[in-house]
């Protein structure tokens, strides 16, 4: 019996040792990331001409990320700075000699550690504001690597919340409890005059409707790896995640609600009694605008060739079509599927997927209204918008699939 209790304590002591290790390197890739030089370079300009860094520059650039000056002296000061810029300085100042000697060594951090920045370092490291190896890396002689300061720019940019704003990761364990969770908080919104411009601009027939979005539902994800999915049903997005992940894929997903608004006919039946979720209103004399609650998911995808096979993966699982919707047609779609769906992205990703529109933005006051139009009418459009708000339209080129931009122009209802 003795033998056997010993040797279950060396597999529970195995146990935690090599959940640390799993701990340790997942916190690693995440800080890691490859596309941090490029998403400082898009939002905050910030770029470094070579690959070793001076503190000076570092200096420069963490101000830019906390918009408030930053003094850094030796390069092993950087442990406070980080401290500071993620407002942590009165926490770390509660470690203990002996409590700053424990979270060091959790952290395998056992060799020497300047006296002056040990308290730093180890609030830095359970923060997670960086790993041992750019521990390492920074008390070393070595000068800091563009790559290592870029990820600690983008690590304290996550920790302030001026980086992406997302649900989760596709392949996170419990990604459908957190789409369950955000939906759990979706209803209908409004900004009076922007709803009152744009149902203006359909009633005038310079667009067949708009949706109504939050600025503070914003994704900020990396344009060049991103593709926003419209739909309004919550199963549909969940079997869409599940598919995705089953399918060997990865992103992060960010859920925007917004409010689609839309000419209602009365041939549709009559007119609904309202909901959190869904109304229809009169406009003018017979003149009636549906507005429904819907969503923009936004995936933003580790690899290229995974934004690339989304259109396939639409097109085969969850795309209505005359052959899949016929009698004697065997083919499953995922729950909720149209026969036009909608994904875009903001630049040319594929010729042969997508076609080029305009997304025709007007932005006031944390919200903002996006009508869609095809290039050849977005004079009229604009003009229109222009004139009934005295605001200026933010023109922004958009590639939808080749499905929505048939239905766009009305050439074919699949």
């Amino acid at each position: 019996m003795k033998k056997i209790a010993v040797f279950a304590a060396i597999l529970c002591v195995t146990a935690v040792l090599f959940g640390a290790g799993i701990n340790e390197n997942q916190a690693e890739k995440q800080f890691a990331d490859q596309s941090n030089a490029e998403y400082l370079n898009h939002y905050f300009s910030i770029a470094f001409p070579s690959n070793k860094v001076e503190v000076s520059d570092f200096a420069r650039a963490l101000t830019e990320i906390v918009d408030a000056p930053v003094e850094i002296g030796e390069q092993v000061d950087i442990f406070e700075a980080l401290v500071d810029a993620a407002s942590l300085r009165e926490l770390a100042q509660t470690y203990s000699p002996e409590k700053t000697a424990q979270r060091l060594a959790s952290h395998g951090m056992t060799g020497e550690v300047p006296s002056e920045v040990a308290q730093y370092l180890a609030c830095a490291l359970d923060a997670s504001l960086l790993p041992p190896s750019a521990a390492l890396e920074i008390m070393s002689e070595q000068q800091l690597s563009a790559s290592t300061a870029s990820n600690l720019l983008m690590s304290i940019a996550n920790a302030n919340g001026v980086s992406r704003n997302y649900t989760g990761n596709v392949q996170d364990p419990d990604i459908l409890m957190r789409i369950s969770n955000s939906f759990d908080s979706y209803t209908l919104f409004s900004d009076s005059n922007l709803d009152e411009i744009g149902a203006e601009a359909v009633q005038r027939r310079a667009s067949t409707g708009y949706n109504l979005k939050k600025d503070i539902d914003d994704a900020q994800f990396l344009p060049s790896r991103t593709i926003q999915y419209g739909h309004s049903d919550e199963t549909h997005l969940k079997q869409l995640v599940v598919l995705l992940a089953s399918e060997g894929m990865n992103a992060r997903l960010q859920i925007e609600p917004k409010v689609s608004i839309y000419e209602y006919l009365l041939d549709w039946g009559p007119v609904p009694e309202p909901s959190p979720y869904y109304m229809v209103l009169e406009n003018s004399k017979d003149f009636y605008l549906a507005y429904a609650v819907e969503y923009d998911a936004k995936f933003e995808f580790e690899k290229e060739e995974d934004l690339l096979r989304f259109d396939h993966i639409i097109n085969t699982y969850a795309k209505k079509n005359d052959a899949n919707q016929s009698e004697d047609s065997d083919t499953v779609l995922l729950s909720g599927s149209w026969w036009q769906p909608l994904y875009s992205t903001t630049f040319h990703a594929d010729a042969q997927a997508y076609r080029e529109i305009v997304d025709c933005v007007l932005m006031e006051d944390g919200y903002s209204i996006h009508p869609f139009s095809l290039i050849e009418s977005k004079e009229n459009l604009i003009s229109t918008l222009e004139d009934l708000s005295g605001l200026n339209v933010q023109e922004r080129p958009l590639f939808v699939n080749n499905a929505f931009y048939r239905y766009l122009t009305g050439s074919d209802y699949q």
